[in-house]
């Protein structure tokens, strides 16, 4: 019985191997490049072209992909943006991944997932830099967070002090404290498997 593992249950370090990250095609497609890179850990293969073209066009990043897939990254919406956690989940689940979207996804949970051999993606302000949440109303008439330099990133490990993030094709390593702020920008949104 490993001797590292606190009362949470969780080893106090996990590292998955085996998630291959690719820079993304397109200024604005990382949920897209993001997703397809996660689905292809799961042994899915479906392309960041063929996720971006499934997703519905609007000015609701919790509908679809708000903007011009090709813009200005940096924005919020109305103007070039991107797209939340549901809608990326929903063309995952389609093709036959299972992807839980979810808000409010606290850190060990996080732990949780990836101690479990599970990857995440996670919704955080540029390369995991702090941020400031937004209200936004759409067209439709409903409210959500957004921030500025939003950008999709896949957990792959974390220790006691941070976490390990793949990243298009570049890795890294983020503290608690500057992943947790990046993270809360946008409600600690995620998809889980």
């Amino acid at each position: 019985m490993p001797t590292n593992i606190p009362e949470n249950g969780l080893p106090s370090s996990y590292q998955i191997s085996g998630v291959v990250g690719h820079a993304q095609s397109h200024t604005l497609s990382c949920e897209a490049r993001a997703a397809a890179d996660w689905a292809a850990f799961y042994g899915v293969s479906i392309s960041e072209n063929s996720i971006q073209s499934a997703l519905p066009i609007t000015d609701n990043p919790e509908t679809g992909f708000v903007g011009d897939v090709n813009g200005v990254w940096g924005q919020i919406p109305p103007n070039d943006y991107g797209v939340h956690a549901s809608p990326i989940a929903s063309i995952l689940r389609s093709n036959g991944v299972s992807a839980n979207a979810n808000k409010g996804v606290s850190l060990t949970e996080l732990r949780r997932q990836i101690a479990s051999g599970n990857p995440v993606l996670v919704w955080v302000v540029g390369a995991v830099w702090g941020g400031s949440p937004v209200n936004y109303t759409a067209s439709d008439g409903s409210s959500t967070t957004v921030a500025y330099y939003e950008h999709v990133v896949i957990l792959t490990g974390y220790d006691e002090t941070g976490f390990t993030i793949v990243d298009g094709y570049s890795s890294y390593w983020r503290s608690n404290a500057s992943f947790s702020s990046s993270f809360g920008a946008l409600n600690n949104m995620a998809i889980t498997h």
